[in-house]
Formats: C-alpha cells, structure tokens, sequence
C-alpha cells in the first residue's frame, strides 16, 4: 500500500510547489528536496511491495516509509491551515504568528529531510528493480453490471442437502443440525443461499430464517436476533435474556422452521449448547444448516454428518472466470483465453480466486498483463488454510493506485459489517485517499467504489432509502486487513472512534477507545476522523478547535446536544459534520460559513433546528445538505440554497415562512442536476396564513431539475398543486408521497408519469373523487407498482373512466380509512391492505375485482357485522388472509370456501365473532396454518376441520370457551383437531 500513499503525498507535494502555498512561508526548495527523494523511493516501491510478502526487512522498510510519508502529509496540512487563517488577516504572510510557524516548520522539515535520506540510502540493500507505475487502469468500454454472477457447479450439491433436510430428516423429532464445511472462498454461503430459495424448502419449511453470525457467537444476540428476523422488525436493546428465550419459543414452538446459521466460528461446545436448548422446541423435521471453515465446529453443532464442500471442477472455474473477464466482449482475443486457463489452474478450483481475478483482468487488455498475473512469484507463497489466497494478493498487487488505499481502509470495519458507500466516500475523502483535478471529489468517490465493485471485491450490494449499503466477503476483507495493518502507521493516528459506534475496529492509524475522554483532543492531534456517535454527549468541549487536520466529525445520535461550541468553526478542512438525529439541537454556530472546506453537512432529524447559520449559502464546496429550515424575517431565508451545487436529498422544512413567489424562485431548485430526491414541508405555526393562490405561486417557483427521482410535499396550503408536475419535469421520478395538503380539490395526472413506482397519497381533501382523471384512452401509470391511500373522505375510485391498460404492473395496495372507495379491476396485484369502514357492501364486494390476489389484509374496522359473499368468489389464488380489530362481526361468508390455494388464515381481536362457517372451511383444502387470537365469543370449532389434511399449525389464544373445549384428549372438539401436528392452545 506505500505507493498509493507515496503517489497521494507526491501529488500534494506538488500542488503545494506550484501554488502559492510555497512561496507563502519560504518553504519551496525544502518541499522539492522532499519530492525529490520520495520520487526517486517511489521508482522502487512496486518490486518492494511483491517482495515484502516474504522479506520481514524489507516490510519493515516499508513501515518506516508509511511513519515518514504521514509526518511530512501532517506538515503540508498544517502549513495549509495556518496559511488560511493568516489570509484572513491584514497582514498575511507578514503577521508576527508567521515569523514563529516557520521557524517551528523548518526545525520539522530539517528533522524529516534527515529521516528520509536514511530511509533512501537503505533501500539499496535490498536490490530492488525499478518499475513503472500505472496511475490508472486502462479503460474498455463495459456494460455496468452490479449483480453477482450465477452460481457455477453447485447444482449437485445444492439438490443432495434439499433432500437430506425434506426427505431424509423431515419426520426427525429431534432438531437436525446439517453442518456445509469448507476453506473460505469455496462458496458455502451461495450453496446455503441456494439451497435456502429453493422452491422445495419454501415450500417445506415455515418460517425460513437468515442469520449472519460471523466471529461473536453471543447467546443474546442470536436469539435477538432470530426473532428480528421472524417478525421483520427490530427488537429494543432493554430486554434480557430470559423473555427474550420465552419469546422465541413461543414463535418457533410447534412448527417446522429453517435456521441458516452462516459463517460460525465458535468452538465452545457450551455456547452451541444453550442456543440449541432453545431451538428444540419445533416441529418434526425443522433443521439449521451451517456454514463453517472449522471441522471442530462441525462436530460440536452438527447431528447430522458434516457435508464436506469439495473445490469447484476447472471446468466450472473457467466459467465463473470468463463471465468476469470477457462479459460484454463481441472478440475475445484467444490468446488471452489460453493465458487465462493457465491463470485459472493456479486458483485451485476456488470460486472466490477465479471470480476476483477475472474481475482484474476485465480492465487489461495487454498479453504481457495477463501473463504478468500468471507467472507472479505470489503463487509460490506458502499458503495454510487460513492465509490469504495468492490469487487474492495478486488481485490487490494489480489494482490501479488509485484504488489500492481505498481498498485495504476498509478493513476497519469489522467482518459482515454493512457499510455505507455514501459514508465510506466521505472517509476515503478525510483521509486523503481520493485525489481529482477535473472532477468532484464525490464523483471521483463513486468512481473508485464502482471499479472496486466491478472487480468483485464487494458484495451483497442493495440499495435502500436511496443509499447504497454492501459487505466484503471474509477473505477479501482478509486481505485488506493484511495490507493496511501493514502499511498503516499506529504510531500516528488519525482516527479515533468511540466504542459506542459498534462497527469499527483498532487497526493502522484507526483507534476504538473504551470512552469518550476530552485528552484525547490533546493526545491524538493529527486526527482525521473523530466519530463521537450515540455518546449521549451533553456538550462539545471548545478544544475541538485545537484538532486543525480533522475532516469528518460524527455527533450522529447524541440526543442530548443542544449547541455546539464556536471554536468548531475554526475547523478549516472540515469537511463532513454528521449530526443525523441530534434531535435537541436547536441552532448551528453562528459562524458555521467559515467551515470553508465543508462538503457534508448532515442534519436529518434534527427536529429542533428551526432555522440555518447566516450566509450558509457562502459554503460553495458543500455537496450534501439534508435539512434546511426555513428562517423567520431576520433568519436566512430560502435563497441562501440559490448558489449551492448539491448533491442526494434535500427536505427543506418551514415553508410557510417563504415570503412570495420570488424569494422561493431565489432557491433555483430547477438548477441543481445532481438534487435526486427533495422533500417540501410546511408547518402549522399558529400566523395568519396567506391567501391560497399565493401559496400555489410559492410551490410553482419551487420547480425541481428534471433529474429528480423522489418527491414529497407535507402539509401545503395551496388550492392545488404545481403545473410542473407532468411528465416532462417528473419524468425521471420512481417514488411520490403527497401528505396533509387538503386545500388541493384534485390530484395532477400522475398517470402520465413514466418511471413512477410508488405513490403514497394521505389525508387530502373531501372534494377529491379520483385519483387519475386522465383520458382513458391512454396508458395510465405504466411503471406503478406500490399505492398507499390513506384518508381520503369521499374518494371514490382509482380514475375517473376506466380504460385498457391501467395500472399493468401494479403489485401491491394499500387503503386506509377511504369508506367510499371501490377497486377496479386490475390483473396484476397480489397484495391488498385495507383499513377502516366501508360505507356499504359495494366497497367490500369490490375486492373480488382483485383475480391474482395472494395476499389480503384487511382491519380496524367498527361498523361491519359480516362480510359480503361476493368478497370471495374470484380469489382462487388467494394464500394469505389476515382479519384483524373486526370489533361487531359476528359471521364469516361461506364463500371462504372457494378460497382453494388458501394457506394461511390469521383471525385476531373479532371479539363479537360466533361461529366459522361450517361449508365456508370444509373448502380451505390447500390450508396449512390456522391462527385464532382474542375471539373471545367463539363458542366451537367447524367440523369441516378435520377434513382439512394439509393442516399442519393450528394457534388458539386468548379464546377461553374454545380453548376448553379443544383441551387434549378430553375436549368437545378434540376430535376435530386431533389430525393436526403442531398445536398450539395455551392454558
């Protein structure tokens, strides 16, 4: 890693020579001495970095090179501060504070010419070969394809575990433990993946559940988080162990679930044992597969004999390969296929080496490239089973520089950690790793994570509330964690993360300390990287000032901060201040525009910010603004955004602040390209409001750029919203919530959008009657495929006039509280959620316009008695109906019965519901899972329910008179659930 160091210092160095900065302290021929020996270390670096791996000499020559090239980085930045703040004076260069710096810099440089010249004259001693060194790859015009390649080999595998865990082991009462085992990189957490959505385990178990557990195999945790994963959502921290075991007995009790454990490490037979005792309690048949390295650990967990994961045939290897190397290639050269065969040998018939280094080879079109990789001295390493793969070494020796210390920084996250790309960039950026002239440093960011991503070294990579989050895999993160605790200085840090922040670890110039203490302020003062997140900090201390390198601030969660000192201003290359949920915040330092070189400045959920620091706009290098709200008369007002090149999301928040039309146009929304998603939100501040016609005039100034993706508007006052909502401004945007805005008599023509995907309209107006009153002869909303309604009066349908071709991939909707809305017919959606009263039967009734349902929800509904028997009839597809918070019904239609694919039928707080009709179940043939919950008015049981074979769980709770009467062998109606494996009915 010392030359993607050196090459980031030699470009400093530089820019420092041939600016200003130079000449400003005297300092010009003692920085091109320092460039001039590092220049002529840099030519033998790329020999020394090959050679290190098996010459501790030389890799302790390369670690006293690492120590000097961050001392003189220390240098450059603190000439450049003191440089900025004497600028800011009268008297410049010629300020009395000058004269002393100089003087204190010049003993420095002194000391550190001397260092270095040792450090040059030592390197002859180890005969090393001058190279040339590529800054970049070359470049070949690429398809850019983010998913994983298919699976290679494994088919075999994959159908012998399936039918070890449905055939052999299904009827098995004791919990079947099937261990997958192999060296890293051979692929077991893809086997386990698909095995786990195979269609014949979704099919035989319920429920199927993932669990990460990596190197902290922590009883608590797992449970915790087991039971997460089975209701979908998270657990608090504050519940101890005991409930939190009851708890999860209670959900797998009696059912015949799937545990993936992936990637265990734990060798204490005790551990397994207790997490074991609580898992026992399931069905016949219900199994965990594990994926381990270790043979041990095998054979402390498995019941079942480990299943041994061989290497993957050369065959299938070149395949995985090719895909990598040559995917999008019209000609592929052959010469370059007979060097990669030759290449694809020597990874030993382990996916992960084949994949990464097809990945690396996809940007090199040069033979003497590929052969360079194939006859690399890295093959002949000594190797055991837990090193780091050659191939894997050879992939990081021939990355671009650009990339390289990029790359091995991510080791301080620990293994399976979830990262940020979008944090991750804002560190590469703190850290000095990314270096562009001609475009944004966050462009340049994104650009080395695609190319690092496109060579395979990250993985498992989703995009969620439009931030992009991704793992590594073990081994590749073996590897980064190899090189940067090899390269990186712990003599100097330069980052210090608190342990309240989980998912960081010590390694290099990185620290986790125990506790926050102010001495570190003083201690570490060439920190970068000062992350103080989730500390419950009542205060900032004013010595932060004193931290004149630090670039990235985290204060994220600390709930109970209500300023920040002044002295943060003075902060001159900070560049990201993350304040996200600083919720008792009430105001930023008035002097925050000084923050010159501030890019991030992260303020989402910073509820009592109620308005910005003065001229906010002045801080022209910021790219992500979160927040901003809208001052009062004296406050800074919206047009502090008019010069700001921003980047992501924005909410902009008190609106009804915004004078007129033309201070909103001062914002010059529709200039900001690169503004993705833009949330508009105004409040009920008990003024007088202005007339609605002027409120429509503000929203109308506030057009966004045509780039836009997202857009919500909350709480507007206008009689109607903006005529640039059509196609042509909103014809990039997927997702749309408009909430609160119930002066708006009708809805614009979302139908004519083309890229919309989700649309959330809640609490509008009575007048409105339909959501679309397009022309029918149109396409109407072609890419929609999520509604939410919610609270809408007298909405009575989806568009005015139904036409052909209406909603054709709609999946999923959602209807709250709209009694007077009716469903048309749509063929495509398979999910429905409905909320609240129906004004008649109609509305009911109109569900069966639904044909391809497979999942119905319906609740909280006061009125209805019973359901109509239209409901029903259409539903042949439908597997889950969920009746919940019914209070006055009291019967079920007996068209329930034409409810065939029906699998499961939750029924739950109908405490006014008598019966289940007799016909209506003898039809649920398909039903495996019948849940009763809080129907205290239930007298028995149909008798159609013996009948039902393919019942499998049956749940009774919280209904007395039935739970009597179906007691074990002694009940009037156990007869008719005797028949059902796993039953489960509470005393």
């Amino acid at each position: 890693m010392a030359e993607a160091l050196l090459q980031i210092l030699l470009d400093n160095l530089t820019s420092f020579i041939q600016g200003e900065l130079g000449l400003f302290f005297g300092f010009k021929d003692e920085f091109e001495n320092l460039k001039s020996t590092f220049t002529t270390i840099q030519a033998v670096l790329e020999d020394a970095q090959e050679k290190q791996l098996k010459d501790k000499p030389l890799e302790n020559w390369l670690h006293k090179l690492n120590v000097a090239a961050y001392e003189v980085d220390d240098i450059l930045d603190e000439c450049k501060t003191k440089a900025a703040r004497l600028k800011q004076t009268k008297y410049g260069s010629y300020h009395p504070k000058a004269i002393a710096f100089r003087y204190k810099i010049g003993k420095r440089m002194k000391e550190m010419m001397e260092k270095l010249d040792a450090i040059a004259a030592e390197r002859s001693k180890f005969h090393l070969e001058k190279r040339t060194i590529e800054r970049e790859a070359a470049r070949r015009e690429t398809g850019f394809v983010l998913t994983e390649p298919e699976p290679y080999g494994r088919d075999k595998e994959k159908n012998k575990i399936v039918k070890i865990l449905t055939n052999k082991v299904c009827d098995v009462q004791e919990l079947s433990v099937l261990p997958i085992l192999g060296m890293g990189g051979l692929g077991k957490t893809t086997l386990a993946q698909m095995v786990f959505n195979d269609k014949r385990v979704i099919e035989h178990f319920d429920p199927k559940i993932w669990i990460c557990v990596s190197e902290d195999f922590d009883e608590k945790k797992l449970i915790k988080a087991i039971v997460e994963s089975i209701e979908g959502k998270p657990l608090g921290d504050d519940m101890d162990l005991a409930p939190l075991q009851k708890k999860l007995q209670d959900m797998l009790n009696g059912k015949r679930y799937f545990l993936v454990l992936d990637d265990v490490w734990n060798e204490n037979q005790e551990k397994w044992d207790k997490v074991k005792a609580v898992l026992k309690v399931g069905a016949r048949g219900a199994s965990v597969l594990a994926t381990t390295r270790l043979k041990r650990v095998g054979s402390i967990m498995g019941t079942l004999q480990p299943y041994e994961l061989s290497n993957l045939s050369q065959e299938d290897c070149w395949l995985l390969f090719m895909k990598r190397a040559f995917e999008n290639q019209e000609k592929i050269n052959p010469n370059l296929v007979a060097i990669g065969k030759e290449i694809v040998k020597k990874s030993g018939g382990v996916p992960l080496a084949a994949k990464t280094l097809g990945g690396l080879l996809r940007f090199e079109e040069q033979e003497r490239e590929w052969e360079h990789v194939r006859d690399s001295e890295i093959w002949n390493l000594p190797q055991d089973e837990s090193s780091i793969l050659p191939a894997l070494k050879l992939s990081y020796h021939h990355l671009p520089l650009d990339l390289k210390q990029c790359f091995a920084y991510c080791a301080v996250f620990p293994k399976d950690t979830e990262m940020e790309k979008e944090n991750l960039i804002s560190l590469w950026m703190a850290h000095g790793f990314l270096l562009s002239k001609e475009k944004e440093l966050e462009v340049e960011g994104n650009d080395v994570w695609n190319k690092l991503c496109l060579r395979s070294f990250f993985q498992d990579i989703e995009v969620k509330d439009g931030k992009t989050y991704f793992k590594m895999h073990d081994l590749i993160h073996d590897l980064a964690t190899f090189l940067f605790r090899a390269s990186a200085s712990s003599n100097n840090i330069h980052e210090i993360n608190v342990k309240g922040y989980p998912h960081m670890m010590s390694i290099g110039f990185t620290k986790v300390v125990s506790s926050y203490s102010r001495s570190h302020l003083q201690k570490f003062v060439s920190l970068r990287v000062l992350n103080l997140s989730n500390l419950a900090l009542k205060q900032l201390p004013s010595s932060i000032g004193d931290l004149v390198h630090l670039r990235y601030l985290n204060l994220s969660g600390n709930h109970r901060i209500r300023s920040l000192p002044k002295q943060l201003c003075k902060l001159q290359n900070l560049q990201t201040l993350d304040l996200h949920y600083c919720d008792s915040l009430s105001c930023l330092p008035k002097q925050t525009s000084k923050l010159g070189s501030l890019r991030n400045l992260l303020l989402d959920g910073c509820y009592g910010l109620t308005c910005m620091p003065p001229r906010i706009g002045s801080l022209t290098c910021l790219k992500t603004l979160d927040r901003f709200a809208v001052g009062r008369k004296k406050s800074p007002q919206i047009g502090e955004l008019r010069n700001l090149n921003l980047y992501g999301l924005i909410s902009i928040t008190h609106l009804e602040r915004v004078k007129n039309d033309m201070d909103a146009k001062e914002a010059n929304l529709s200039a900001k390209e690169n503004l993705h998603s833009l949330s508009m939100i105004w409040y009920e501040d008990g003024r007088p409001h202005r007339y609605e016609s002027e409120e429509v005039e503000v929203l109308e100034a506030l057009k966004p750029h045509s780039n836009l993706t997202c857009l919500t508007i909350i709480g507007f006052r206008g009689i109607r919203l903006p005529d640039w909502m059509n196609h042509s401004v909103l014809k990039n945007v997927v997702s749309i919530e408009i909430s609160g805005c119930k002066n708006c008599s009708c809805l614009p023509p979302f139908g004519e959008l083309p890229c919309l995907k989700s649309l959330e309209l809640c609490s509008g107006s009575a007048e409105v009657e339909y959501v679309d009153c397009g022309f029918p002869t149109r396409r109407r909303f072609p890419s929609l495929r999520k509604l939410i309604i919610d609270t809408f009066d007298n909405l009575k349908g989806l568009l005015k006039k139904e036409g052909e071709e209406q909603f054709p991939v709609l999946e999923e909707m959602e209807i709250n509280w709209c009694p007077m809305f009716v469903i048309p017919t749509l063929s495509s959606v398979k999910k429905l959620v409905v909320r609240g009263d129906k004004s008649d039967a109609i509305g009911f009734s109109s569900i069966s316009n639904l044909r391809a349902l497979t999942s119905l929800n319906i609740s909280y509904n006061a009125e209805a008695t019973s359901l109509p028997e239209e409901m029903f009839k259409s539903l042949a597809n439908l597997k889950y109906l969920n009746i919940f918070f019914y209070c006055k019904l009291k019967e079920l239609p007996t068209s329930l019965a034409s409810l065939n694919a029906l699998k499961s039928l939750q029924i739950e707080i109908c405490g006014t519901l008598e019966s289940l009709p007799e016909e209506g179940v003898k039809g649920l043939t398909s039903l495996t899972q019948l849940s009763i919950s809080n129907c205290k008015m239930l007298q028995c049981l149909p008798e159609g329910l013996q009948h039902l074979t393919a019942l499998t769980n049956l749940s009774v709770t919280y209904c007395p008179t039935l739970a009597k009467r179906c007691e074990k062998g002694i009940g009037e109606d156990w007869y008719k659930i005797a028949h059902i494996p796993h039953v489960f009915i509470p005393n």
